[in-house]
């Protein structure tokens, strides 16, 4: 049985309010090319589809219209579970269309998938969490959970038992497979050993919501979502394919890439990671002059990038400098750093200097130039006014 495993897709993210939709649809034409050449069975998505749980509408036209083509009019089976950042109801609004195309899509743990024929496969029986599927007459047990926390199991963790019991609750998903065939978990969670990454600032890093890998079954394979870099650990079968594209610059040192997963009962998986093309990267570049800023802008105008640029200077920026470098559209964000070391910088104290000559000292160093008399005396009566 061949399954391809992706996750985290985050549809309508943006990065720094600039969209991202051209990325997930460069994304999308590439995985509908590796599902062409590797044709595999099944298609898991391991949570975190949209980036919010009111995606925009073109990122909820871009994810139906997705895994419809994907399924293959039923020839291929996907099951797609919610993240944390997915709105379930949202998720699973096509659910009545998705049966004919063999899409599944669970809104909530020990959620029952009735049995019955979805596109042109068969889930021949079911549980809580559970599903036996007989697709190209190859069959396998797939228990999925997805994300759980104190809300989602209606479950009140003390005494950091949290991933005690998530191992019980997946002990228990997986024993009702009584057969000789495959067994495949997926989740979306944070198993402790996944250090932090990307958009995913875990609150439950070192804490109550975190899963220890000793307290996972033993089974063929486990599809994970939640981390955005690909990590594995090996001993249990347990992989993060992480997120399709970058969403900050500390994950470029990670290729993305989505997993393809070939299991058989009492055989060990097989892992093919299929690299994926980094069609917009996110960079950081460090210029010492605004000068050099506004060079730096026009040398990466034509480069297809995302650019946070770091000015270091012993003066502020200009209004007009910062047009200039923001012709560059690609520019995200402008970080103007003072270097006081090299400059007259003056320090002020509140207490013993008049807040008017503050103000004043302020404008000429963020203007460079004296303000205008009725500024300062608009200044000025704000300052009467709060007092």
């Amino acid at each position: 049985m061949k399954i391809l495993h992706t996750s985290d897709w985050h549809l309508g993210k943006k990065i720094e309010g600039h969209g991202r939709i051209e990325e997930h649809e460069k994304f999308i034409e590439i995985l509908e090319k590796i599902n062409d050449n590797e044709n595999p069975d099944i298609i898991l998505i391991a949570g975190d589809i949209f980036d919010s749980v009111n995606p925009p509408a073109e990122a909820e036209q871009l994810f139906f219209k997705t895994i419809k083509n994907l399924s293959k009019n039923g020839n291929r089976a996907i099951i797609i579970i919610p993240g944390n950042h997915d709105n379930p109801k949202r998720l699973s609004a096509g659910n009545p269309l998705a049966k004919e195309l063999g899409i599944i899509i669970y809104t909530k743990p020990f959620e029952i998938i009735p049995p019955g024929k979805y596109g042109n496969f068969f889930i021949e029986d079911s549980c809580e969490g559970g599903i036996f599927i007989n697709i190209n007459n190859k069959k396998l047990y797939l228990y999925s959970l997805p994300y759980p926390n104190e809300t989602t199991l209606n479950e009140t963790f003390e005494n950091n038992n949290f991933s005690k019991r998530i191992g019980e609750i997946l002990q228990t998903g997986i024993a009702y497979n009584k057969e000789n065939i495959p067994t495949i978990i997926m989740s979306h969670l944070f198993l402790i050993g996944s250090s932090e990454s990307g958009e995913e600032k875990a609150i439950e890093l070192g804490g109550a919501m975190a899963v220890n890998p000793k307290d996972l079954p033993d089974v063929n394979y486990i599809a994970l979502g939640h981390v955005h870099k690909p990590m594995a650990f090996k001993n249990k079968n347990a992989y993060y394919c992480g997120s399709p594209i970058e969403f900050r610059s500390t994950e470029a040192k990670h290729q993305k890439k989505i997993l393809l997963v070939d299991v058989e009962f009492n055989k060990e998986s097989i892992i093919k990671e299929i690299q994926l093309e980094n069609y917009k990267p996110i960079k950081e570049y460090t210029v010492y002059s605004c000068e050099e800023a506004i060079e730096k802008s026009e040398e990466l105008k034509n480069i297809n990038q995302w650019v946070y640029l770091k000015i270091i200077d012993n003066r502020y920026l200009k209004n007009s400098e910062v047009r200039k470098i923001k012709e560059n559209k690609n520019i995200v964000e402008i970080i103007p750093i003072i270097n006081c070391k090299h400059t007259s910088c003056k320090s002020f104290s509140l207490e013993s200097d008049n807040i008017k000559d503050i103000f004043i000292e302020f404008c000429k160093q963020e203007e460079s130039s004296q303000p205008q008399n009725e500024l300062i005396e608009l200044f000025s009566k704000l300052i009467e006014e709060e007092n």
